[in-house]
């Protein structure tokens, strides 16, 4: 009794005789920074509490007013505009928090929230909409998350290591639009610039691997809206990527090879190329190469101007060699062929019971053109004119003589042929004869000479088994399959 009364004294002192109070057991003065200093090593300060209805409830509350929230279980105090929770007290800890599964972080009221290091913002979670923005105060339309780079940090960068089957990002689009995507990037920045890139850096990697799973779903589809745009540009073996200024489907570029198609049916076509907005028509036992146009299916072109090269503006092969044929040729030795290759040149035509058979055209070692003809002699002789298209594309001379052939078509001496030139010949009857006999004719020329566009000359008159340009030489170019993407490799739904 006598050691409350002294307290109690020494408070009422305390109030009376000076400027700061203390309250103990010991009767110790207060420090002199404090206008109230509290000591006790076996009880603390208690606080005014009340509940977070109570606290709102508190008229004009004062800056610096603190009470003990007991709906929030944490202190709070008022900084003359809100109350603020207290540092550490029901917040997040530094060093982490116990937590009971019904703690967030984040505004109970229509505040956005920010984060900020360095005393700048670098991500707010917007208070009325699901709108997450990092880098930036103004989110785009649109979309969830909006992340923005002004230098040479990537906006968004995902990454994983490991042996797992697993994606560095992962993107599904379940909508029922025709118009949605899984992943969509534009550019609007300079040439060269990539809405999406993929990097495939080990052995089997894949820059990008896209996979569709219905017969309407694409793996990749690639589309350009401008009249000159392409829709794929693609390139490898390290070399620059070239297209056509007009635009295409696709460019696709390679040092060695530039396009590969492969089926692995049996009666599979390997590509399929259409032009004049021909529809897709391949053989049924399948293809290499089936070419649809309106009216030309397959133009091929040599770009060679050099003279004394062999080019051509098609090879067609047959087991390495065995069969071949240059089609638009230019030989070695400068001489155009319409096409050259071994074996028969063939027509069909149909037999007695309308089935299709096979007639062979007769070929020479020389180049000759021929003609056929009809005429009558006039007192046992005529002159015949030869054709004078014909006798512009022949060469008639000592080394070429003109070849002719009468045969006739009634009763006489029988006939000769002299004076024979490129422009015509003499038919004369035997023995002086003076008969009108009707005949027939065939003559054969070796073919003139051509001077091409180029200035170079084409000698066909000289040729005689002429060499043959043989078959072209052939490689079979090694091959890897890759097992296809399974989606359950890459998709976390389709594991469940």
């Amino acid at each position: 009794m006598k050691n409350k009364l002294l307290i109690l004294f020494t408070i009422i002192s305390a109030f009376s005789f000076a400027q700061n109070v203390a309250i103990n057991a010991t009767g110790a003065a207060p420090v002199a920074s404090a206008m109230l200093d509290i000591a006790s090593t076996s009880s603390g300060f208690l606080a005014p509490r009340m509940t977070t209805a109570q606290r709102i409830a508190i008229a004009a509350p004062a800056t610096g007013l603190l009470v003990y929230d007991t709906t929030l279980s944490a202190f709070l105090y008022f900084d003359g505009v809100i109350w603020r929770l207290m540092a550490y007290s029901g917040g997040w800890l530094l060093a982490g928090n116990a937590l009971t599964g019904t703690e967030f972080m984040g505004s109970t009221n229509g505040q956005s929230v920010r984060f900020f290091s360095n005393n700048l913002e670098r991500m707010r979670l917007n208070a009325t909409t699901e709108e997450i923005m990092m880098n930036t105060t103004a989110p785009t339309a649109g979309n969830i998350l909006t992340s923005r780079s002004t230098n040479t940090l990537w906006p968004i960068n995902g990454y994983v290591s490991g042996a797992g089957n697993v994606a560095a990002g992962y993107f599904e689009n379940t909508s029922t639009s025709t118009a949605g995507f899984g992943v969509l990037g534009t550019v609007a920045g300079g040439s060269g610039a990539a809405g999406v890139r993929g990097t495939g850096n080990t052995a089997n990697g894949s820059g990008v691997t896209g996979v569709g799973q219905s017969a309407t779903a694409f793996g990749l589809r690639a589309h350009n809206t401008n009249a000159s745009g392409t829709g794929a540009l693609i390139s490898s073996n390290g070399i620059a990527a070239t297209y056509l200024i007009a635009g295409s489907g696709a460019a696709i570029n390679g040092s060695v090879t530039g396009v590969w198609g492969r089926t692995s049916d049996a009666s599979g076509t390997g590509g399929i190329f259409s032009g004049n907005a021909a529809g897709a028509t391949n053989l049924i036992g399948g293809s290499g190469v089936s070419a649809v146009g309106t009216n030309i299916g397959v133009a091929g072109f040599s770009s060679s101007a050099a003279n004394g090269v062999l080019r051509a503006g098609g090879y067609f092969d047959t087991n390495a060699g065995q069969s071949f044929a240059y089609v638009g040729a230019r030989t070695a030795a400068n001489v155009i062929r319409k096409i050259e290759g071994n074996g028969t040149v063939n027509t069909v035509v149909k037999d007695l019971n309308d089935k299709q058979v096979v007639l062979s055209a007769p070929e020479a070692p020389e180049n000759l053109f021929q003609d056929f003809g009809q005429g009558q002699l006039v007192n046992g002789k005529v002159h015949i004119t030869i054709d004078p298209i014909f006798a512009k594309n022949i060469i008639v001379n000592e080394k070429h003589p003109l070849r002719v052939f009468v045969q006739l078509k009634g009763d006489c001496n029988g006939v000769y042929v002299s004076n024979e030139t490129a422009t015509g010949f003499d038919v004369v009857e035997l023995k002086g004869g003076t008969t009108n006999t009707k005949f027939t004719y065939f003559i054969t020329a070796n073919r003139a000479d051509e001077v091409l566009s180029d200035g170079s000359v084409s000698k066909y008159s000289d040729e005689r088994f002429a060499p043959s340009m043989g078959a072209q030489k052939t490689e079979t170019k090694a091959t890897r399959t890759l097992n296809d993407i399974n989606e359950t490799e890459i998709n976390p739904r389709a594991q469940k």
